[in-house]
């Protein structure tokens, strides 16, 4: 694992701006220094292609050996940002062969050294627009149906920031924490406590594989959420802080596959309701430099929520053509202050009370009394019990997970009835957990009361969309029920959050043969045969 110490020197390395030491320049090249200096400012504002061209032409421009370290020094960050890690960690290791202990500390090339030594090795899916990288054989299904998800965003959430990025954007899905935290550059526990596992950053977008987790995540909606920032970092030339980044991506992260943007869940709602009527919003300035260094899950989720519903009031006031503006008025400005006040007419100061009396009016109420947010919880390994045991330490008490445990037991001795009716003991200790209650569910629905398991399902569907089970112990009841449409809705929102599990493409696969969906179901069949063989993968 990586050392914190490490992990925070880095961080500090790398917000501080990249600089070229263009005085130390020769006189011999007159048009070197401006060259390095005009690539840098690409760099800056992501316009990779740009400073391609331009490191290019230093490199062959350079004649001193001085000149050529400056132009190594440059083209190894282009092309790590190119995402070219053979060639970044060569350029790289030409400017650090001649580096004191000291500069290498301090240099930014001896991170790109160190992350292209280390980064695993990627396969990769490719679409028209995206270049999608994954180290593990499983991990091929996300980037498969993945692509999808990436397509639609880029044409959805394109029409919206009026923004299409001209080259294809590389995807990465990292295999384990520690690749992922190396790249990241996040440290391992921020991860861990504040459940953030998504960055977009060095124009890449970076995911942790949702394999890592036990029950998975949204993984469908991250990769949207970064490939938002991914257009707010092109649209504003890298001059969004964090918080507006932030509330952009979050209102935009269901846009691929919703028409409305509705930040206000049950669950952002709840915490909101709460933060207001404790007079504990998060200060916008706590908010950099990044929601993953905030203090806990809860903070960092309710971080999102204000962050997002002040998006949504933008919108809401000032139509989409006031978020487009707001963007184009940062990259003239560099000042969101100045850039908000351009486009609603009013100070930061009374925006942000006009927004907090807005939210106020709503008459938001704790839809979910006593939420629960945690962090995410990364396997040690990647083996799963088979009862579903390790789930079991997410319950907070004691009596409730003592009755769940002898629920469990039950269950897997097949005694569904009485495992029911452990589950309905722990309940009554526990009345809010979605983890019992869809235990319960699944028993239900297992001795034959369907009914009542989908009276349990349908509303905590609405308060826990992202809970895995929900949607398979749903597929499972549609698919009896011959409603083979919800059927295949269900199963698709389980692949959308953890698609490792052999049910879900087997069910899949059957449904698309019957229909005559070929290509679906040859899909299907591909990633089920991904989990049971293991085989490697390698398309190109």
């Amino acid at each position: 694992m990586i050392s914190r110490i490490f992990l925070i020197k880095l961080l500090i390395i790398l917000l501080m701006p990249i600089t070229v030491s263009v005085a130390a320049v020769k006189k011999g090249s007159p048009d070197l220094p401006s060259l390095l200096l005009n690539a840098e400012n690409d760099i800056k504002k992501w316009k990779v292609a740009e400073a391609s061209g331009k490191a290019d032409e230093a490199l062959a421009d350079a004649a001193t050996e001085e000149e050529k370290l400056q132009a190594y020094y440059v083209k190894s960050i282009v092309e790590f940002y190119k995402g070219d890690y053979a060639k970044a960690g060569e350029f790289a290791q030409k400017v650090l062969s001649t580096a004191t202990d000291e500069d290498r500390e301090k240099s930014f090339v001896n991170f790109i050294a160190r992350a292209s030594e280390k980064s695993p090795r990627f396969s990769e899916v490719k679409s028209e627009h995206f270049i999608i990288r994954y180290a593990h054989p499983k991990d091929f299904i996300i980037a498969d149906y993945g692509k999808d998800v990436l397509e639609k965003s880029r044409f959805e959430i394109g029409l919206d920031l009026e923004t299409y990025p001209a080259e294809p954007v590389i995807v990465e899905i990292y295999p384990d924490l520690e690749s992922f935290t190396l790249a990241s550059t996040l440290p391992p526990e921020n991860v861990e406590t504040t459940g953030v596992v998504g960055i977009c950053k060095f124009n890449r977008i970076m995911v942790l594989s949702p394999r890592l987790l036990p029950r998975g995540y949204p993984w469908a909606d991250t990769l949207a959420h970064e490939y938002t920032h991914y257009l707010v970092f092109l649209k504003s030339e890298n001059t969004v802080p964090v918080w507006l980044h932030e509330g952009i991506a979050k209102f935009q992260e269901e846009r691929w596959r919703e028409k409305k943007r509705d930040v206000l869940s049950p669950f952002y709602e709840t915490i909101l309701a709460e933060a207001l009527k404790k007079d504990e919003l998060v200060p916008v300035e706590k908010m950099h430099p990044s929601l993953a260094m905030l203090d806990s899950a809860r903070e960092a989720q309710l971080a999102f929520a204000q962050a997002g519903t002040n998006i949504s009031y933008l919108v809401e006031r000032w139509g989409n053509e006031g978020l487009v503006n707001l963007l184009e008025s940062m990259k003239e400005s560099d000042d969101f202050k100045v850039a908000l006040q351009k486009v609603t007419g009013m100070e930061f100061a009374d925006y942000y009370a006009s927004w907090k009396a807005d939210l106020e009016g709503k008459g938001l109420s704790e839809k979910i009394p006593g939420v629960k947010v945690k962090g995410v919880r990364i396997r040690d390994n990647n083996e799963e019990s088979s009862d579903g045991s390790e789930d079991l330490v997410d319950i907070d008490n004691r009596k409730a997970r003592d009755h769940a445990r002898l629920g469990d037991l039950l269950r897997t001795r097949g005694r569904l009835r009485s495992a029911s009716y452990e589950y309905e003991k722990a309940l009554g200790y526990d009345p809010g957990s979605p983890l019992i209650s869809t235990r319960l569910a699944s028993a239900l629905h297992g001795s034959g009361e369907p009914d009542k398991a989908l009276g349990i399902l349908t509303p905590l569907l609405n308060f826990y969309p992202d809970q895995i089970q929900i949607h398979m112990i749903l597929g499972r009841i549609y698919l009896e029920k011959e409603n083979i449409k919800k059927a295949e809705d269900s199963y698709m929102k389980a692949i959308s959050i953890n698609p490792f599990d052999p049910e879900i493409h087997s069910v899949l696969a059957s449904i698309y043969e019957k229909e005559g969906r070929t290509e679906d179901a040859l899909r299907a069949r591909k990633a089920l045969n991904i989990l049971l063989s293991e085989e490697p993968q390698h398309e190109q």
